[in-house]
């Protein structure tokens, strides 16, 4: 189970990242964001690089990595947006329906099983998204 340690850190990371992105939008705006987020990808890409725990590869696997990158770019971009006019508390709880979407394309695309106990998970994590929105 090594990977409970950081899938909670991501969790809690998230989480908090719809408050912080709220706070800073208080005085900047959301391309602001975007620059400060890309200078810390820089520093920790560039640490990457400088200690040799990795290198710029161009594989099979390098249009998947890039796909990921525009996905990750474009995805917090439309976080920002909608931190800017939205409240945290309503933006972040729809975010957090993207299972949704990952268990049909990991069916889709992975061959992964679309069982009834995911299905039901999934349509509870939505349940969960409308409960916590309907009031804001």
């Amino acid at each position: 189970m090594a990977w409970l340690a950081p899938t909670l850190y991501y969790v809690v990371a998230v989480g908090a990242l719809g408050i912080t992105g709220k706070l800073a939008l208080r005085t900047l705006v959301w391309q602001d964001l975007v620059l400060w987020t890309g200078l810390g990808y820089i520093l920790v890409a560039g640490f990457l690089l400088l200690s040799g725990q990795t290198e710029l590869k161009f594989t099979t696997g390098s249009g998947w990595a890039l796909a990921s990158a525009v996905i990750a770019i474009s995805s917090l971009i439309a976080l920002y947006l909608a931190l800017t006019v939205g409240k945290a508390s309503t933006v972040v709880p729809i975010t957090a329906a993207y299972p949704a979407v990952t268990l049909l394309l990991a069916a889709a695309v992975l061959s992964e099983q679309l069982t009834l106990v995911r299905v039901a998970g999934v349509l509870l994590v939505i349940a969960g998204v409308v409960i916590l929105t309907a009031s804001g």
